[in-house]
Formats: structure tokens, C-alpha cells, sequence
């Protein structure tokens, strides 16, 4: 038989069993076919047994074609001699450990990936895939498998699939699963409780009047976290495209003050600090929404007569965005947290859907910015950046100058914290 038809029947042979195998152990028994092809290759041609007994052969180093062919596997492989030392590996396998080729190969499998339960997977061989935690939350599915015959001085073959990104998504879709579930139940018992009552009939008209108003916030509360739910969603995905145009700090930050100026209660002020002079680039309407969810928390946790302070502020080739406020900050332990989806764990969410930090974050990272909480008392300040347009602080003075950019005059800073303070 010609070399070139051992080789197809070869990867025939491996693509029909595979096929029937679990996915583990058919990835194990694919590497195995791969080396064992790549061995008959460079052989020539399959030996002959005859009747007389004959001396072992010793066993076939690698071929070049083995080694390229072993690359193509897209989960890590080890392979393994009778005494479990490692005799080649290849580059998902190295990434996976974290170690290089020189401290992985020719070194016992314990020394290489330093986690015994792989190594008694791989001293057992069964051939059934087990999930393993590594270090770290790390998780990986170890399959191995035993050869009837040494192929190129390997006797086992390892297969390791990292699932860590696998499991993260699952959990993370079994928690929000579970919070929106949690965050619907609220509103929806209050309302159809409500509603009850109302059906039933109530004399007081006043007292009616109070449970519609209540039953409308119940219902404006179902159709927040809603909508929230969805934006993340969009978000999270990518499906929304962002416009990214050059912008001007102080207009994003006079227009967000204006849109969240009818939420100030009596007393509360704004006040708007600017001190970049260069554009950034960003989708305005998201930067914008950005704001809004960094001004609407501020506003809520502080007190009636409190100053929330927003700023721009230039850095090394982007603008840091700031939102203080002075309210009861926010624990070092939940600064992080507090931009995850549902987390209700700091006073600032309480009284929110608990999803407009984690869209923000969303928002932020997709436009290459960066998002947190500064560490900063007493209040707390979120700040946020956005890279420096590549147009430069030229262009933004000249854009402002010739009414490019809509901007309002930088008295409207001032004309909204002036009407604040009058009662409502």
C-alpha cells in the first residue's frame, strides 16, 4: 500500500471513531491517530510481523509532521511515557500550564502541571473525561487514554480543555437568572396586591388615589428593571453599534446636568468642573447615559441640601470623568461590585434596578475607557475615561468656537444650580 492511502485511511479511521466517542475522549483518541499517522509517514510503510521472534523496536522519535499535526488539536495534549514523564506537549497544553516547553517536557507530569488530581487521571487512564479545579477557579476537563502500542515513546495520551470561561458563563446566566427573578418578584407582588385591592373597591377617595399612584411606581419599577434588562443585553452582546465622534468634555457634562436637573429635590445643586481642554473620542448618547446612571446615584444617597460635583479632568492621552457626590461613600469591599448586575450590597443601589452601574461599565469599556470608584471620602466619586480624540485640544477650541460641537454657554452650569435651590 502506497503511503499516501495508509495516511487517508488512517484519518478515516480516527474521524469515524471519534465521531462515536465523547467529546474528552474523542479529542484523546484524535491526537492518538494524528501522532500514529504522522509516524507511518515518516516510516514509510507499516511493518510486517513475521513468525520469528524479533526484538522490540525501540520507539520512533516525533516526526516534524507530528509535532506540526499535533498543533491543529485545539485543546491542550500531553504525551506520556509508561512513567508518566512528559515526552511532548503541544502550545495550548504550554499556555494552559503556564509554563514553557523546557519546563514541561522531559520532566515528570506531576512536575509539569503541578496538580495531582491530573496526574492520577493520567496514571489511571481510563479514558473518561473529568473535570478537575486547577487553581484559581481555573477548571479543566482531563481525559486520558492508554495506547496498545508506544507510538513516538508516548504510552498515554492527555487531553485538557480549559472550561473556565465555559463554567463563568453558565454561572453568570444561572445568577441572572436568579436576581431578575428576584427583582420582578417585588414589583409584581406589590402591584397585583394593589390591584386586588382596588378591584375589591375602596370608599376613601383619597385613599384610592394613593394606591393608583402606587400601583403606576410599581409598574414604572417592572418596566425599569425590564428595559435595563434588555439594554444589558444589547449591551453585553455587541448588537448596538456605537458612532464614535469627537466630543467635547464640557458639553457632555452641561448636557447631563440639564437632563438630570428635574430629579434634584429642594436644596440639592450641581456643580461642574472642566478642567480639559482636548475632545475624546465616544457615541455621545452613551457617554451620555453614562452620566445620567453616575448622576442619578449621586443624587439619590445624597442629602437635600448636598453638591454633587461633576468634572472632566485630563490625563495621560485620554479624559477622566468624575461624579462626587456626598453621600455615605461606599466600602472598600463593594468598589468593585458595585458595577456588577443585580449587586444591591452598597447603599447606593438599594433604591435602583441594580443594573445601571453594570450597563455603564459595559458602555465604558466597549468605547476603550475605564470605570470605578475612587478612593475618595467622605461621599464616594465614580469616575470614568474616555480616550483623547485624535484631533487634539486645537481642534476642540476651534470646534467650540464655530458652534460645531452644540454647546450650551458655561452659565448654564450655573443657572442649574441656582434653580436647585428654589422648592419645587
Amino acid at each position: 500500500m502506497r503511503r499516501g492511502a495508509v495516511v487517508v485511511l488512517l484519518a478515516i479511521s480516527a474521524g469515524l471513531a471519534v465521531a462515536a466517542l465523547p467529546v474528552g475522549l474523542g479529542i484523546a483518541a484524535a491526537a492518538g491517530a494524528v501522532l500514529a499517522s504522522a509516524v507511518v509517514v515518516r516510516s514509510g510503510r507499516p511493518r510486517v510481523m513475521t513468525t520469528a521472534p524479533a526484538v522490540q523496536p525501540s520507539p520512533v522519535e516525533p516526526s516534524e509532521e507530528a509535532s506540526d499535526w499535533l498543533e491543529t488539536v485545539p485543546c491542550g495534549v500531553l504525551l506520556l511515557d509508561d512513567d508518566l514523564l512528559v515526552v511532548g506537549a503541544n502550545e495550548a497544553a504550554l499556555d494552559l500550564c503556564g509554563r514553557d516547553r523546557r519546563d514541561v517536557e522531559g520532566v515528570s507530569l506531576i512536575r509539569a502541571i503541578r496538580d495531582h488530581n491530573i496526574a492520577q487521571i493520567a496514571r489511571e487512564s481510563s479514558g473518561a473525561p473529568e473535570e478537575v479545579d486547577v487553581r484559581d477557579g481555573q477548571m479543566v476537563r482531563a481525559t486520558a487514554t492508554r495506547l496498545d502500542e508506544p507510538i513516538a515513546g508516548a504510552r498515554h495520551v492527555l487531553a485538557l480543555e480549559d472550561l473556565t470561561e465555559l463554567r463563568d458563563a453558565q454561572r453568570a446566566r444561572s445568577d441572572l437568572i436568579a436576581n431578575a427573578s428576584h427583582e420582578l418578584r417585588t414589583p409584581v407582588t406589590a402591584a397585583l396586591a394593589l390591584a386586588e385591592t382596588l378591584e375589591l373597591g375602596v370608599s376613601d377617595e383619597s385613599l384610592q388615589q394613593d394606591f393608583h399612584q402606587r400601583l403606576t411606581g410599581e409598574i414604572s419599577r417592572l418596566s425599569e428593571i425590564i428595559e435595563g434588562l434588555l439594554n444589558l443585553s444589547r449591551v453585553e452582546s455587541g448588537s448596538d453599534e456605537f458612532v464614535i465622534e469627537p466630543l467635547r468634555p464640557r458639553e457632555l457634562l452641561e448636557t447631563a446636568a440639564r437632563r438630570i436637573e428635574p430629579l434634584l429635590a429642594a436644596g440639592q445643586s450641581l456643580e461642574i468642573v472642566d478642567e480639559s481642554t482636548t475632545l475624546v473620542d465616544g457615541d455621545r448618547e452613551r457617554v451620555l447615559e453614562v452620566l445620567a446612571n453616575l448622576l442619578d446615584n449621586a443624587l439619590r444617597v445624597s442629602p437635600n441640601d448636598g453638591l454633587v460635583r461633576l468634572a472632566a479632568v485630563p490625563a495621560d492621552g485620554e479624559v477622566q470623568f468624575e461624579v462626587r457626590d456626598q453621600g455615605p461613600g461606599i466600602i472598600l469591599r463593594d468598589r468593585t461590585r458595585v458595577f456588577e448586575r443585580f449587586y444591591t450590597g452598597d447603599e447606593s443601589r438599594t433604591a435602583s434596578s441594580g443594573l445601571g452601574l453594570a450597563i455603564a461599565r459595559h458602555i465604558v469599556t466597549r468605547q476603550g475607557g475605564r470605570i470605578w470608584v475612587a478612593d475618595e471620602v467622605p461621599g464616594a466619586t465614580l469616575c470614568f475615561t474616555l480616550p483623547a480624540s485624535r484631533s487634539g485640544a486645537d481642534t476642540a477650541d476651534s470646534a467650540w468656537e464655530s458652534g460645531e460641537l452644540s454647546a450650551s454657554s458655561s452659565a448654564a452650569a450655573g443657572a442649574i444650580s441656582e434653580a436647585s435651590r428654589s422648592d419645587r
